[in-house]
């Protein structure tokens, strides 16, 4: 049998996560547009969330430093990446950045389009 503080314990645990769980909820409505919208279909959330799924590596990176229209840093390249279902981990990015003739060094970690 469990004791009060325990069950005590357990709820706030799960006020957290509920919590947690909201805050993805509304951002994932915010990307949406609206919180009416909420849930979003799941056609529209793979197109808009995981839209470089099936791209190669070196050309989701080429999309993103497009849509960008500026020099972004390694980190924040990374993240737009994996925020749209394209997991590049460091070494391979690096890679792919100092290797194709369309990426060029800015300095101090900012990778933008050749001019």
């Amino acid at each position: 049998m469990e004791t009060i503080s325990g069950l005590k314990s357990k709820a706030a645990d799960l006020r957290k996560i509920a919590d947690k769980l909201d805050e993805a909820a509304n951002a994932l409505a915010g990307l949406a547009g609206n919180e009416e919208s909420w849930p979003l279909p799941l056609a529209s959330a793979t197109s808009e969330l995981g839209d470089l799924v099936k791209m190669s590596g070196v050309n989701a990176i080429f999309r993103v430093l497009t849509e960008a229209g500026t020099p972004l840093k390694k980190t924040t390249l990374s993240q737009r990446l994996r925020d749209r279902g394209k997991a590049i981990g460091d070494n391979t990015l690096q890679s792919y950045l100092s290797r194709d003739k369309r990426f060029q060094s800015y300095g101090r970690g900012q990778w933008g389009l050749t001019r």
